[in-house]
């Protein structure tokens, strides 16, 4: 179980801090920071840093009670393996001329190695713990 918290911290962590700063200054990190292409509306891009921020705190909230709810960490599990896919399919498929493809192998690396960490966690505790 021990695992599992730790990646589940670690990983609230990175999407609180990355939520926080889309929300905040979505131009200038993904512009700036980047080289990404300008987006002429950003405000879907600010809620999906509010959603990443709470998410975050719905992560830090399983992992403290990990004992009770450790099964419903299949969710952030799915939440990443599903941002892995979608960053990788980007960065080789979608990624518009001459945008940097930097933030999606950052955002696709960082989400599988937190796929990989919550399927690890997930299988030690599935032996550890009943599943309900």
């Amino acid at each position: 179980m021990d695992l599992l918290r730790r990646v589940l911290i670690i990983q609230a962590g990175v999407w609180a801090a990355c939520g926080v700063a889309i929300a905040v200054a979505p131009g200038f990190v993904l512009v700036t920071l980047f080289d990404l292409p300008r987006l002429p509306d950003q405000g879907y891009v600010r809620i999906a840093g509010i959603f990443s921020f709470c998410l975050a705190l719905l992560m830090v909230l399983v992992a403290r009670r990990l004992a009770e709810l450790w099964w419903f960490a299949w969710a952030f599990l799915i939440a990443s393996a599903g941002s892995a896919i979608v960053a990788a399919l980007n960065v080789l498929f979608g990624l518009p001329d001459g945008a940097s493809p930097l933030l999606w192998w950052l955002f696709a690396a960082a989400s599988t190695a937190f796929t990989v960490g919550l399927l690890a966690g997930l299988a030690k505790t599935g032996t550890e713990r009943p599943p309900f």
